[in-house]
């Protein structure tokens, strides 16, 4: 280990780092196909990983791959701690210079060496990781950092880990640590591995348990001495670590050689697992759980200053303040931070739902709209009607499984059937989808059937839309309204300039969307305005589905809570039922008072209804006007007959909004 890494310098020494021994028996298991350790952040594992990284450059020379969550994750480990190590061991910077980074083949994130290759890439430009055919060892670093979708591209650690299947006897790392309970993808992949601990024999009775923070002890200052403004009473230099079993109170000196010892023993005996213990069967991967702050044998580890930081976390988190005491949770406890949810769960949510038929609506629904999530192999719908008080029934959820990238074809003339085809009223009537939202921000595979579809059924009110939050949940994502106009045309005129006429996309306020159903309308029961309706025979994934993204602190974000998904969990219903609502609003849903519902339902009750959609070219061009502006100006008296320079219908203003509603339907 080269002086730049500190105190520790010199021959790497498991002396320090005794509980690693396990990991590195569990990569050299060829029965083992990946690693995993959800884990602490001070306990040494970066000098660990370059370490093992020297052993495949010297001796086992294949592919490497390091995933990162950004670029300068990647060339911060590059500068500050593979640089340096390299130089330090003569034998791997022969084979693997640094010093000369303009040489061939040897860049800060690409550095060649006889019989393969070391690549740094981040998790936020996948191309990266799909430009390399088939890796030979993959390391994901800190997995709950890195992006789930960048473009369209899929998961960056779904991409790594499909090299590796090109690669005969291929190898996976995966080590970081958790963040939210739920929406953890390093929890989730121990959930699928063997989750060893490490239980540790006392030094006094000799048994053994794996080392917990509830068994951390300490005393009270004197009585007459004025309380700590943040630590109180407690008196955190008394520190120590209470044995469950004997109540043997040990010290920092004791913990360590406790640690060592019970490691050392179990290598001296022939243990495979070098005193880990297995808690689920073995399928071919090894996991390490529990590796919190108190295993750590490093200098500078202290009880006392484990019982400061804990303190100061639970006295922020007491003023409103979480963030301290998710990290502490995370980063000291090396376990999932549990956040507290008022969000009805999925089970309760099916024990709601009401006896009516699929495609059918309700006496109570009025409008229907449609959410339309495009994967690169099927289209996923929901289709809800919406009443007085923006009061909703689910008519329908599901997928169209097909062929999606070929404009016209396959799921597409499905979508049609399915979204223009009338609907049953409980009075009898039939009904129409008035407002579609569909999703075309998957990527260019399948973008343009999507805006093939949005522009031959515009009239019909199809919208081409995009998230917000695809452009990184900043704070104005958050304030993005959940319909607003749309903006710049993605169709061009003669000279390339965006057309009047063509498409545009809307951007959806996904953020506000989510808090207003998902945290302001889903856990509203009975009947009235902002409740949400399902009928009983709804596919079962529905209800796990919308409950499949939690709002929560995020440390990729400061900390502020933005919506999350749930680590292995499917979310297109989420993202289906977000886009009905914007396509409700886009018919001002929110803004028609009673007087203008009970038009409605007097003209659904009167009839007068076709029973079949007309022919696209009997459609007349609807009349309202171009996108309003932020600031409406008064109308002119007369409206020009043209159509809107849209992918759908903004509708401007509660009597603009019942005139469409009325033709459309009619």
């Amino acid at each position: 280990m080269p002086a730049e890494s500190g105190v520790l310098h010199g021959l790497y020494d498991f002396h320090y780092t005794p509980y690693f021994l396990g990991v590195a028996a569990a990569l050299d298991d060829p029965r083992v196909s990946e690693v995993d350790l959800m884990k602490a952040a001070q306990i040494g594992w970066t000098w660990f990983l370059i370490g093992y990284l020297f052993k495949f450059v010297q001796f086992l020379p294949r592919p490497i791959m390091i995933l990162f969550a950004k670029e300068k994750d990647g060339k911060n480990f590059h500068d500050e701690k593979l640089k340096h190590g390299v130089m330090a061991n003569s034998e791997v910077n022969r084979l693997m210079p640094v010093d000369t980074s303009r040489s061939s083949g040897n860049r800060w994130d690409h550095k060649s060496f006889p019989g393969g290759f070391l690549k740094l890439v981040a998790s936020n430009s996948p191309g990266n990781v799909k430009s390399t055919s088939s890796v030979g060892l993959s390391v994901v670093e800190e997995p709950d950092d890195t992006s789930d979708d960048v473009k369209g591209q899929g998961d960056a650690i779904a991409l790594l880990e499909e090299r590796g299947k090109r690669y005969p006897g291929s190898k996976m790392l995966v080590g970081g640590t958790p963040a939210i309970k739920g929406a953890s993808k390093t929890e989730a992949r121990l959930a699928q591995t063997d989750c060893r601990v490490l239980p540790i024999v006392c030094h006094t009775c000799g048994q053994a348990h794996v080392l917990d923070f509830a068994h951390i002890k300490y005393l009270d200052i004197n009585e007459g001495v004025e309380p700590h403004e943040i630590y109180g009473r407690a008196d955190p230099d008394t520190a120590g670590y209470a044995c469950p079993h004997c109540g043997e109170i040990w010290d920092d000196y004791q913990r360590k050689e406790n640690i060592r010892n019970t490691v050392f023993s179990a290598v001296e005996a022939g243990d495979p697992f070098c005193g880990w213990v297995a808690t689920k069967p073995f399928a071919g991967r090894a996991g390490f759980i529990e590796l919190n702050e108190l295993y750590a044998c490093l200098p500078g580890t202290s009880l006392a200053n484990i019982v400061r930081e804990q303190l100061n976390a639970e006295h922020q988190a007491a003023m409103g303040n979480l963030s301290l005491l998710i990290k502490f949770v995370n980063q000291k406890q090396g376990r999932a931070y549990e956040y507290k949810s008022d969000l009805p769960e999925a089970d309760k949510l099916a024990e709601r739902a009401e006896d009516y038929p699929e495609m059918f609506v309700p006496m109570g629904g009025l409008v229907i709209t449609a959410g339309v999530d495009v994967q690169h192999d099927r289209l996923a719908v929901v289709l809800r009607a919406w009443g007085r008080g923006e009061e909703s029934w689910l008519l329908y959820w599901g997928e169209i499984y097909g062929e999606v990238v070929l404009p016209g074809q396959g799921v597409w003339l499905d979508l049609e059937k399915l979204l223009f085809s009338p609907i049953t009223h409980a009075c009898g009537a039939k009904l129409k989808v008035l407002a579609v939202s569909l999703d075309t921000s998957d990527g260019t595979v399948t973008q343009d059937a999507a805006y093939a579809f949005c522009r031959k059924h515009q009239q019909r009110g199809v919208m081409a839309i995009k998230g917000a939050s695809e452009r990184g949940n900043s704070r104005d994502d958050e304030r993005k309204e959940i319909f607003s106009a749309p903006r710049q045309g993605v169709d061009t005129d003669k000279e390339q300039k965006a057309s009047k006429y063509g498409l545009r996309p809307y951007i959806v306020g996904t953020s506000r969307a989510k808090d207003l159903w998902i945290e302001g309308r889903l856990p509203l029961t009975g009947d009235g305005p902002g409740r949400m309706h399902f009928y009983k025979t709804v596919r079962p994934d529905y209800f796990r589905q919308i409950t499949a993204e939690v709002k929560a602190p995020s440390r990729r974000h400061h900390y502020r809570k933005v919506w999350q998904k749930k680590a292995g969990e499917p979310n297109e219903a989420t993202d289906c039922e977000t886009y009905a609502l914007h396509a409700a609003r886009s018919l001002k849903t929110h803004l028609l008072n009673e007087h203008d519902w009970a038009a409605l339902d007097a003209q659904i009750r009167q009839g007068g209804l076709f029973d079949s959609p007309p022919p696209e070219s009997d459609i007349e061009p609807d009349s309202d006007p171009a996108p309003a502006p932020e600031n409406p100006v008064p109308k002119p008296s007369a409206e020009p007959n043209e159509l809107p320079p849209s992918g759908g219908r903004v509708v401007s203003g509660r009597r603009t909004a019942m005139r469409v509603l009325s033709q459309r339907r009619n």
